[in-house]
């Protein structure tokens, strides 16, 4: 019999998060495994990725809605009666208490990320909270070692008690494709001797898309031929629009292009990829572009250095800093042997270290270790058979 898992999170809309969620079910053996997704906020468009016979719940909290809805929440998992709930970040963190409630089912919350104010001092309430969490919890994860030492300071509970499993790319789908540069460039209007500059992820203050422009204002001086494109959508448009109004001569060079059905191929395309965060876990988007071979720059904060090997699968620079960010692109700009060695290393360490196919053993290590407790409970048992 399948273990039946139940994830809960706070939306089913683009993002990291949301996306190795979707990876990491369509990765799982169907055979063990039996997935029911529940939203706490509403669905978005990676519900749509998930296999026709995951079902897939929404609660549709409201803003106005009473901030907690722990009785919502245990008879929705009473329904399901699910062997395991899993959920994570802080917006899905209720269900663990919900779950502990209900006395019948083993529960996983996971850290996958911070928010726009990540670092900023947490209330003293949302502390205890989480920490209450992670006591009822039967196991804790972070998606980085960085993001495990974070929490674990701030709710005083033992690092040690928080297991780490990074996230996964799929290099099936993310790998360098030079047929693909090149029909993608040309449909683009991009010529080959542009040097082109690439982002994805949702427009977000966390993600200080500002620092990346402010660094091509640094460098579009020097350079005659390049271009920028930032894909995904969110809050920060209006503000990243108009820094743009400012600068009517890059109308035709840097493109907000939204939210996109074609990275594999965007990031092909690219000669550079930026991730300019204030904050990260591990970032998907970083996966993979360093799994479609790309030289990456990311910043010194986070899982981020977990990933990019400074100098050596990529290239750091300190939080804010454009001036910093600005050389890192000349010099990438200037020398094409460089760029080829990171992209290279990049594959390497991603293949090695960040793999979807490590991601997936390992979350299935800890279902079918929890599934085989719970099986062995009489009363569990009892109510299976």
């Amino acid at each position: 019999m399948p273990i039946r898992i139940m994830h809960v999170v706070d939306h089913l809309g683009k993002g990291g998060l949301e996306n190795g969620l979707v990876n990491l079910i369509n990765g799982l053996d169907p055979d063990r495994f039996e997935h029911t997704v529940y939203a706490v906020r509403e669905l978005g468009p990676n519900a749509e990725r998930l296999p026709e016979k995951v079902r897939v719940l929404c609660m549709r909290k409201r803003d106005t809605d009473f901030p907690v809805q722990l009785t919502r929440l245990a008879r929705d998992i009473r329904a399901v009666s699910p062997d395991i709930v899993h959920s994570r970040n802080w917006g899905a963190v209720e269900a663990v208490i919900a779950a502990r409630w209900t006395r019948c089912c083993a529960v996983v919350h996971s850290e996958h990320g911070l928010e726009a104010d990540g670092y900023a001092k947490e209330p003293r309430r949302r502390r205890w909270y989480r920490r209450a969490a992670f006591e009822f919890a039967d196991r804790v994860l972070a998606v980085s070692y960085q993001l495990r030492d974070l929490h674990a300071r701030r709710t005083g509970f033992a690092a040690g008690r928080i297991g780490v499993i990074h996230n996964g790319v799929d290099g099936r789908r993310f790998f360098p494709d030079e047929a693909a540069r090149a029909r993608t460039r040309a449909q683009m209007g991009i010529s080959p001797d542009e040097f082109y500059i690439g982002c994805v992820g949702n427009l977000l203050p966390v993600k200080d898309h500002m620092t990346l422009l402010r660094a091509v204002g640094q460098i579009a001086g020097v350079l005659r031929r390049w271009r920028l494109a930032i894909a995904g959508e969110g809050p920060e448009r209006g503000a990243l629009e108009a820094f743009l109004a400012q600068h009517p001569e890059w109308k035709e060079r840097v493109s907000l292009a939204g939210i996109s059905d074609r990275v594999p191929e965007l990031l092909n395309a690219l000669d550079v990829y930026v991730l300019p965060s204030l904050a990260e876990g591990i970032s998907n988007s970083l996966l993979e572009a360093m799994s479609a071979g790309l030289p990456v720059i990311a910043t010194a904060t986070g899982g981020n250095p977990e990933v990019v090997v400074d100098g050596e699968s990529g290239l750091l620079f300190p939080v804010g800093d454009y001036g910093r960010l600005a050389e890192q692109l000349l010099m990438l700009k200037g020398s094409g042997d460089l760029r080829a060695q990171l992209g290279q290393q990049a594959i390497r360490r991603v293949r090695q270290e960040f793999s979807i196919d490590s991601m997936v053993r390992n979350y299935s290590r800890l279902y079918e270790g929890l599934g085989q407790r719970i099986a062995a409970a009489p009363i569990r048992s009892a109510a299976r058979a």
